[in-house]
């Protein structure tokens, strides 16, 4: 009697266990700012962006009630500070006195998954902490050049888009809020890092590559959707 007393408990815990198991799919909408080098105004090494838009959604899964994994697929945007940009190409060439430039943003799609932990800080309150690795998908700004020159030159110029696939790897913390059983509200802090390489065709015909090193800090509201745990998990 008492054995089997002990196998209802066991069956009852583990049972208990698969319930508090969670699957979410996040939607997460917020602002990008980009740093480190990525927003250094240099032309060297640097890309003169300014915060911009994020968005992304990841799919989250519990396989202990600690562990987990998590795949995200975002969105971001970055303006370039084309005042500043001007500045500095009018100091690094003696015979360039102004110059007017419009530019699109950079585009950048990012692709990560990795492992979660995830622990509760109290009744309702929920922390998830995540280490991720994936790649970048960035592609550079059109921009067209409208340059005043101390003897002569060409009337305008454009530097033409470029995309490059990266490896990447970021780290992630969300901290969500239990409104129902059903939906959690949370903020998220994902920051992300890629080292590029964007080859560009000069005039004269040969290719150029510029090396990159892309970091961003996304800041974004997360509207985390409980789904049903799928049964292929759950303790037989």
């Amino acid at each position: 009697m008492r054995i089997l007393s002990l196998i209802v408990l066991c069956l009852a815990s583990l049972t208990l266990s698969a319930a508090e198991k969670k699957v979410f799919l996040q939607l997460r909408s917020g602002t990008s700012v980009p740093l480190l080098e990525y927003a250094a105004p240099r032309l060297k090494d640097g890309c003169f962006t300014t915060a911009g838009f994020s968005a992304s959604v990841a799919a989250s899964i519990d396989f202990t009630n600690h562990w987990g994994l998590i795949a995200l697929a975002g969105f971001n945007l970055h303006n370039v500070d084309v005042g500043y940009l001007g500045y500095e190409k009018v100091q690094a060439d003696p015979f360039l006195l102004d110059v007017t430039i419009r530019s699109e943003p950079y585009r950048i799609l990012t692709f990560l998954a990795g492992p979660t932990y995830n622990t509760a800080l109290s009744h309702r309150f929920n922390l998830q902490a995540a280490a991720m690795a994936g790649y970048f998908g960035s592609r550079t700004p059109h921009q067209i050049y409208k340059p005043v020159y101390f003897l002569t030159g060409p009337e305008f110029f454009e530097i033409t888009t470029t995309l490059d696939r990266s490896f990447a790897w970021g780290v992630s913390t969300t901290v969500s809020y239990e409104i129902t059983p059903f939906y959690e509200l949370g903020l998220t802090a994902d920051f992300m890092r890629s080292a590029a390489a964007f080859r560009f065709q000069t005039p004269d015909g040969n290719l150029r590559t510029d090396h990159r090193k892309i970091s961003m800090l996304n800041i974004s509201l997360n509207l985390m959707l409980r789904l049903p745990y799928p049964k292929v998990f759950k303790t037989q």
